[in-house]
C-alpha cells in the first residue's frame, strides 16, 4: 500500500498493484478519449480507490451546500494519480 496525501489534506492508502493493473491502464486510456472520458474517469477512480475510497473522496470534496463539485473531484483525483505515479517510480527505481 502507498499512502498518498493531497494538498487539500485528503489521505488515502492505494494498492500499488492496482496502479500497475492492465484494467487501470485501459480505464486511463478511456479517460483520455473524447468519446469515453467520463466513463473512463469513473472506472479509474472506482478501480483504484475502491468503493470506500471513492466515498471518502466524495465526502472530502463536498461543499458547504452539500454538493460535490465535479471539477474539484477531478482535480483531487488527478493529484492522487500524480502523487501515486511519483511514489511508484521511486519504488521501482529503488528495487533496480
Amino acid at each position: 500500500m502507498i499512502k498518498v496525501k493531497t494538498k487539500s489534506g485528503f489521505v488515502i492508502d492505494v494498492d500499488e498493484n492496482k496502479a500497475k493493473d492492465w484494467r487501470f491502464t485501459e480505464a486511463l486510456a478511456d479517460w483520455q478519449s473524447d468519446e469515453t472520458a467520463i466513463v473512463g474517469l469513473t472506472v479509474c477512480l472506482k478501480f483504484l480507490l475502491g468503493d470506500k475510497g471513492k466515498k471518502a473522496l466524495m465526502e472530502h470534496v463536498t461543499d458547504e451546500n452539500d454538493f460535490i463539485p465535479t471539477e474539484r473531484m477531478i482535480e483531487e483525483f488527478k493529484e492522487i494519480l500524480e502523487l501515486l505515479g511519483e511514489k511508484v517510480k521511486k519504488s521501482e527505481s529503488s528495487q533496480a
